[in-house]
């Protein structure tokens, strides 16, 4: 058996059910904020490094073979199973550990598009992220909510013969880092963020889409549209392929809708919240796909690895049926947790704050936490 295993080869074993245990060595306070998550729940525990060497011989015995040792970094991991090895244990380690986890990127292959679109839906296990790349064969895509590891979306663009056109960020991110200015700088192609949430100037060009925007990727034949829906931040911009697919950001997730707080206007975006769903999804075909940029449990996976649900499901969950605006805003508000507090300090970095790569490292550390409600 190999001594190390790969994020990649760690998620594809979870997802199809040969993960058997994971040891996560880290700090308690660590292990508390985040840890390793897939479409499946795996048996974790939890044993600082220093309880986990001293207590070796009795560790062994109560862990199974194939048991995946994780720490920050890989180093700690790489200790412990040698100590585990001697113990008569067959175990692995995580390569790079949680700091390798955290970059690891997994495309699935979407199928609600229109003929002669190709695009893909990917994850980002280690926050619960969502982006997407959408596109013509041999003409051009675009990017949508991409991470900061650009090699993803380079590589899928390629694979199809497309040139990536346009790189769209729906809203000013206060989860994670986007990759979307440096993506767009790098290929010298049209970035768009809403103005209303990153601010009339920028130290990155920046072109936002108005409602009712078109991002054509196939020389005219196809066409992918902005719709305006603030709720969650007061510029949200979802992206439409009509009767096919809604990119709904973080204004609809698969359960939940996005917390309207974040920006410290909680009642007024709640409100707004009301009437994106009630003026400009209601009119929309319910058979449309909803696909956000973020979940909450690993329940909202499907079992194509997805995360995706209809309109026609988001209307009949008892939340969005409330007719009462003001019942409808104090459900929302009062599902709220209180957000963490370095999501002001994202929020500013991704309009364009300079930050070191030691500060952003730092910044992402967690699951993202922008759903106010999951009742739906």
């Amino acid at each position: 058996m190999a001594r190390s295993i790969t994020p990649a080869e760690l998620y594809a074993d979870i997802d199809e059910g040969r993960c058997s245990y994971i040891l996560d060595v880290r700090n308690q306070d660590e292990y508390a904020v985040w840890r390793i998550e897939g479409t499946r729940d795996v048996p974790m525990r939890n044993v600082p490094i220093w309880v986990a060497v001293e207590q070796s011989e009795t560790l062994a015995q109560e862990i199974p073979d194939d048991t995946v040792v994780v720490c920050a970094h890989g180093n700690g991991s790489d200790l412990l199973i040698d100590v585990l090895t001697d113990e008569g244990r067959r175990v692995r380690t995580l390569e790079g550990g949680t700091a390798a986890w955290a970059e690891l990127l997994v495309p699935r292959r979407m199928e609600c598009l229109p003929e002669g679109m190709v695009g893909y839906q990917i994850a980002r296990p280690a926050k619960a992220c969502l982006s997407y790349l959408i596109g013509a064969p041999g003409h051009g895509c675009v990017v949508v909510d991409p991470a900061r590891f650009p090699t993803m979306y380079l590589d899928l663009a390629a694979a199809h013969g497309m040139a990536i056109t346009h790189v769209v960020d729906t809203h000013i991110h206060a989860d994670h880092i986007s990759g979307g200015p440096a993506l767009a700088g790098r290929l010298d192609v049209p970035y768009h963020v809403p103005m209303e949430d990153a601010g009339a100037s920028t130290p990155f060009v920046n072109t936002p889409l108005g409602d009712g925007a078109v991002l054509d990727v196939g020389e005219g034949r196809l066409e992918v549209l902005a719709i305006k829906m603030p709720g969650h931040t007061p510029g949200s911009t979802c992206i439409h392929i009509p009767g096919h697919v809604l990119l709904t950001g973080d204004t609809v997730f698969v359960r939940g809708l996005g917390r309207p707080d974040l920006t410290g206007k909680a009642s007024e975006l709640a409100s707004e919240l009301f009437h994106t769903i009630h003026e400009r999804l209601a009119p929309l075909d319910r058979s449309t796909t909803v696909m956000p940029s973020h979940w909450t449990l690993s329940d909202e996976i499907d079992d194509q690895g997805m995360v995706q649900t209809t309109l026609g499901a988001i209307f009949e969950s008892q939340i969005m049926t409330e007719q009462d605006m003001q019942v409808f805003i104090e459900e929302i508000i009062g599902s709220l947790p209180s957000a963490p507090d370095f999501y002001d300090t994202i929020r500013l970095v991704n309009a364009g704050q300079a930050a070191t790569a030691e500060e952003i490292e730092a910044l992402e550390i967690g699951k993202n936490q922008c759903a106010a409600s999951t009742s739906i």
